[in-house]
């Protein structure tokens, strides 16, 4: 089953412990989850188990099953499940996804290695049409792109371009990385004007992981109070 949030747009999918919770869960009884992304309540009922495609917010009444019929990609790989067992708490869990648009090599794995090595769920896409299509089902925390990824510049990269066009109700949520020769490493002047957030060269890709490191928390720590700001005004939206 999926969920999606209603307060920052976050789609989980649902366990096996809490496709259970709901089957055995009382007529007009609520179980209450919190969003792994934003903080927000997510009330979830048992007749719920009848949706395929659920949307949620505050009120289990607002529901919204999805009639477009679009191929989905292939469901996530579930092994990790193998190495531990969730507490109640974490009925669902949330782990970050990352998109990864380079060409096939060195590059693209060392890329891969250190987003795995910060926690991510790393995945890849051979085109741009795939990536955009991935991105109707997916919310990705992370995407990072080489400039000749499609062997198009970003100029007229379909990819980027949504990326660029994106408001910022979504666009918020995602750490968008550019990676290629014609860029300065951490050039913020760089990045802002290619409306990314973080601008790497090519010759840094086997750095990447502590470049990371230094980058996501700054990026964190400058949107976190902003989008808590946000929800106390009231302004937030999904």
């Amino acid at each position: 089953m999926e969920i999606t949030c209603n307060a920052c747009g976050k789609k989980f999918q649902s366990n096996g412990k809490l496709d259970k919770s709901l089957t055995n869960l009382a007529p007009g009884k609520r179980l209450r989850v919190k969003c792994g992304q934003c903080g927000e309540p997510i009330v979830l009922t048992g007749d719920m188990m009848d949706e395929e495609v659920i949307s949620l917010g505050d009120s289990p009444s607002k529901k919204n099953v999805s009639k477009r019929k679009v191929k989905p990609p292939e469901p996530p790989d579930t092994s990790w499940l193998e190495d531990g067992v969730f507490d109640e708490e974490e009925i669902v869990s949330d782990i970050p996804q990352a998109l990864v648009l380079m060409p096939e090599g060195d590059g693209q794995g060392k890329v891969i290695n250190a987003l795995t090595g910060l926690g991510y769920r790393a995945e890849t896409a051979e085109s741009t049409g795939e990536a955009l299509e991935k991105m109707q089902f997916l919310n990705y925390s992370s995407i990072v792109m080489h400039s000749k990824f499609n062997g198009k510049g970003l100029a007229k990269n379909r990819f980027h371009m949504h990326m660029s066009m994106m408001g910022m109700s979504r666009r918020r949520y995602i750490f968008y990385a550019l990676v290629g020769p014609e860029f300065k490493t951490f050039y913020n002047l760089q990045a802002l004007v290619n409306s990314a957030n973080l601008t790497v060269n090519a010759k840094d890709i086997p750095h990447f992981g502590l470049i990371l490191r230094k980058a996501i928390p700054e990026y964190e720590e400058l949107f976190g109070s902003f989008m808590e700001e946000l929800k106390v005004q009231g302004k937030e939206s999904g």
